[in-house]
């Protein structure tokens, strides 16, 4: 590998955004590896090192896919099990996708039931049934992987071809919590010597000693799958991985561009970006001298912009005043200007919370029996490049309208602390705090865009629900979630409006910021048909058309 090569796969650690709910970047670039400019080189087609497909394997982490969550690895799960459902771009269910073919659920959303496909088999020549979709769910709710989408989930019971599920909260949307992978009852334990591998149904499975996936002679049509054999490769390190990838070693990599291990890259690669969940937000300490304060918080619905999130990202994400998708159906667009990005309403609203410059010397003072200067204080991770930037962009909007903003980029401990105790320390030892009023945070949610956990008031007990915050007592705001989420078919988009126009002309309680895309890459040329989808970055592989010749 030349110099050059190797300057440009300093790309790697490029700083970017991160999931705040989940930790922070550890390490950055190294500043004397500027990478050479690719700038006027030919766009050739990608060659493999060696004429085979290649996978990344993390030999350290499970290959179990309920429990996967190195991404390698989730990768490879894909290809070795069938998902119970799959979903498009814009959170639906795909019909025909999955090995649940059909559903229904009673009027109040609480009871499911789940019609199995025919012509699924396991890869031990077993077929897949309603037993198997009911134990499948029953460990998927207690896994570190998929635990957080059940919280309403009680149980399941297989039947003669379907599944009957039963939930506390109705939720009309279950089905579409459902992209998750589907292994032989019983086999949840199964160790061999390369590890935890319960069986599975999909188009691929291991060799003896799991050095490869092989076409599995009990998926339809396997002759005609891509490639009958997919080689596994292990590089540990971010840098060991875009190396082979650059290289030709690997075929296939997915990317957090928001990530601290956002990859860099050639032009001989293709990038398909697909949706998540992944949201952006600002809430509020509603304890806080001005956070308690309805007409504040709906003020500040206008105070972000939103598309510098987007440029940030460098387009891998999308800007929303509501906290969905805003591809889905149930999206709110009539109430758009609710919560725009508007200086000037910003200011109206300000002064009818009282806040407004009373003195004229060009700084805003809030009404508290007399003027009074203040402060607002807002966190943000510090290992966030593109949540700072977006907080950062937001004070110097503040400073235009004579309100004064302290930008607090944090470790994530001291982030976490703060939130926890609704103040920041400004001194080494702690001793010296101020009072914590805004924070910018990411969560990602389930594919039906419950908002419970963060929205809900805290428990009877004193301690934070999950994770909310905000301090905020306002059990409205539970209540319109249960009865978007419960609602069924047409009165389902006017239940979400109902609920935004609740959360933006009256509570205030949520700012969304917008949503993450994170990508699928594969070598220029290599590979056609590529289709990712919002939970599964290999959908559709088995129509895949692979090219490995170099030519």
């Amino acid at each position: 590998m030349s110099k050059k090569t190797k300057k440009l796969l300093a790309l790697l650690l490029v700083l970017a955004a991160l999931l705040s709910l989940s930790g922070c970047g550890k390490e950055g670039i190294d500043e004397n590896e500027i990478p050479d400019s690719t700038g006027g080189t030919e766009i050739v087609k990608g060659k493999s090192a060696d004429e085979r497909f290649t996978m990344n394997v993390n030999i350290k982490y499970s290959r179990n896919p309920l429990v996967a969550t190195n991404h390698s690895n989730q990768l490879i799960c894909d290809l070795v099990y069938e998902n119970m459902i799959e979903l498009d771009d814009n959170f639906q269910v795909i019909e025909g996708a999955g090995v649940i073919t059909e559903w229904e659920c009673s009027d109040d959303a609480k009871n499911w039931v789940l019609t199995v496909g025919e012509g699924h088999t396991f890869h031990d020549g077993s077929p897949v049934t309603p037993r198997d979709i009911s134990y499948s769910l029953g460990l998927a709710i207690n896994s570190d992987r998929f635990a957080g989408r059940f919280a309403s989930y009680q149980g399941a019971s297989p039947g003669e071809g379907v599944v009957n599920v039963s939930l506390g909260i109705g939720d009309a949307a279950f089905i579409r919590l459902l992209n998750i992978p589907v292994i032989k009852s019983g086999t949840y334990g199964e160790k061999r010597d390369y590890g935890n591998t319960p069986i599975g149904s999909g188009p691929y499975t291991y060799n003896e000693d799991g050095s490869m996936l092989v076409a599995a002679e009990t998926w339809p049509n396997y002759e005609s799958l891509p490639v009958q054999e997919i080689y596994l490769k292990e590089y540990k390190t971010a840098d060991e991985i875009i190396s082979a990838f650059e290289s030709g070693s690997i075929d296939v990599v997915t990317n957090d561009p928001s990530s601290y291990t956002n990859l860099g890259y050639a032009s001989t690669n293709e990038i398909h970006t697909y949706a998540t969940t992944n949201m952006h937000y600002i809430m509020f300490n509603e304890e806080s001298m001005l956070g308690r304060y309805s007409y504040f918080r709906l003020a500040m619905q206008h105070a972000f912009d939103r598309e510098y999130l987007v440029e940030l990202l460098h387009g891998n994400a999308v800007a929303t005043p509501f906290p969905m998708y805003p591809t889905c159906p149930d999206y709110p667009t009539g109430l758009l200007s609710t919560a725009d990005y508007n200086l000037e309403s910003c200011r109206r609203i300000l002064e009818v919370a009282g806040v407004r410059d009373y003195d004229e010397d060009g700084v805003l003072e809030f009404m508290n029996g007399s003027p009074q200067e203040f402060e607002l204080n807002i966190a943000v991770c510090a290992d966030s490049s593109a949540k700072a930037g977006v907080v950062r962009r937001f004070q110097e909007d503040m400073a235009s309208l004579g309100l004064q903003v302290a930008v607090h980029e944090m470790t994530w401990d001291n982030y976490i602390k703060a939130l926890e105790e609704g103040e920041i320390a400004i001194s080494n030892t702690g001793e010296q705090t101020v009072p914590l009023d805004m924070y910018y945070g990411e969560v990602k949610l389930r594919a039906d865009f419950d908002l419970t956990e963060l929205l809900q008031p805290r428990k009877e007990s004193n301690e934070l629900t999950n994770i909310n915050f905000s301090r905020s007592t306002d059990t409205t705001i539970v209540s319109q979630i249960e009865s978007y989420l419960s609602a069924r078919d047409t009165a389902r988009p006017g239940a979400y409006y109902q609920f935004c126009q609740y959360l933006t002309g009256q509570s205030g309680s949520l700012i969304t910021i917008g949503f993450e895309k994170q990508q699928i890459i594969t070598r220029r040329g290599v590979c056609k048909g590529v289709e990712p989808n919002a939970g599964n970055p290999l959908y559709n592989f088995e129509n895949w058309t692979i090219d490995l010749e170099n030519d």
